[in-house]
């Protein structure tokens, strides 16, 4: 049996390991609370993001009774209200300067690399380039200031600039880079503040003419998609309303030839249906497990149908639904 100076001196050691837990659990609390609060600032960010670059799929436009309602797939990057309708659209000029292949590739290659932009549809991204016009700073010029309100996005074509933010050097830019970019995607004034540092030539393109192409893309989109979904024959019967929907959730995959578009066994919660090209049907031997022929499949003939099971009826459009462009492949 332990004298009182052993029992003191273990009780001691007990109260040192419990003291050094305690001190380690507040370590792991502290570190905790800081990775909680970087994935509330990056749940922030991604909020932020999604919606800059979601599809604006909820914006419904207001018409009296005798008039259907029509929802847009990707109206807009911005998700600002407007009462603009395609016919008004199409009668819209945009501005178009011309470029040198070099300076087309560059600016499409900045967009693509832009963390808020790089999303936009190819055609998009094209209609930016051609509407996009030169623009020349010389040396310690201020091309954007913190705090102005801000209606234009530019690329560097030439040069270099640096970026403050409260008389903080932020980073350095150069060729190749989109700035000012939220001035279009939202209405805000100017975050930080952009000088040259040698002669720049930059091309820039004005937050209206930006907005129409989004939405006149957009609404050009959602009445063919509705198009083609009328010209299927399993959906004649549906609601304009459904179909509307079936719209706004349609998205366009490109398939290339002998590419799987669904594998024999895998889960499957997408609908597709064929917009261009042919597809083969086959189904594994179990045998030898050899691929074999059922049959060909074109235009307008769909399959995955058992994704739509229960949601047409339900009225509840949350699948994946794809409008596919095929060269011949093997499902």
């Amino acid at each position: 049996m332990g004298t009182l100076r052993d029992l003191q001196y273990a009780l001691q050691e007990k109260i040192e390991e419990l003291r050094q837990r305690d001190a380690l659990i507040d370590e792991l609390e502290l570190e905790l609370d800081q990775k909680d609060e970087l994935i509330q600032k990056l749940q922030n960010e991604l909020d932020k993001y999604r919606s800059v670059i979601k599809p604006a799929t909820q914006q419904v436009v207001k018409q009296t009774e005798l008039h259907e309602h029509q929802r847009t797939k990707r109206q807009a990057i911005s998700a600002e209200p407007t009462a603009i309708n395609i016919q008004d659209l199409s009668h819209v000029r945009l501005p178009f300067y011309p470029k040198s292949p070099q300076s087309k590739d560059l600016i499409k290659e900045a967009i693509l690399d832009n963390d808020f932009m790089k999303n936009l549809e190819l055609s998009q991204i094209q209609e930016i380039v051609d509407c996009m016009y030169p623009v020349e700073y010389g040396k310690d010029s201020c091309i954007i200031k913190e705090g102005d309100v801000g209606s234009l996005v530019y690329v560097m074509e030439d040069g270099r600039v640096e970026v403050t933010k409260e008389s903080v050097k932020l980073c350095t830019m150069g060729p190749g880079k989109v700035f000012g970019e939220l001035a279009i995607l939202y209405n805000c004034t100017r975050t930080a503040t952009i000088k040259t540092l040698t002669n720049v030539k930059l091309w820039a393109i004005d937050r209206q003419c930006f907005q129409t192409i989004m939405m006149r893309t957009g609404l050009i989109k959602h009445t063919e998609y509705m198009e083609f979904l009328k010209s299927v024959p399993t959906f004649h019967e549906l609601p304009e309303e459904i179909l509307s929907k079936l719209a706004d959730v349609l998205e366009e995959t490109h398939y290339e030839d002998g590419e799987y578009i669904i594998r024999q066994g895998a889960t499957g919660d997408t609908f597709f249906i064929i917009s261009k090209g042919m597809v083969n049907v086959t189904r594994e031997d179990k045998s030898n497990g050899d691929p074999v022929y059922l049959r060909s499949m074109g235009k307008g003939d769909w399959f995955g149908e058992k994704a739509l099971q229960g949601i047409i009826a339900s009225n509840q459009i949350n699948f994946n639904f794809e409008y596919v462009f095929l060269d011949p492949v093997q499902l």
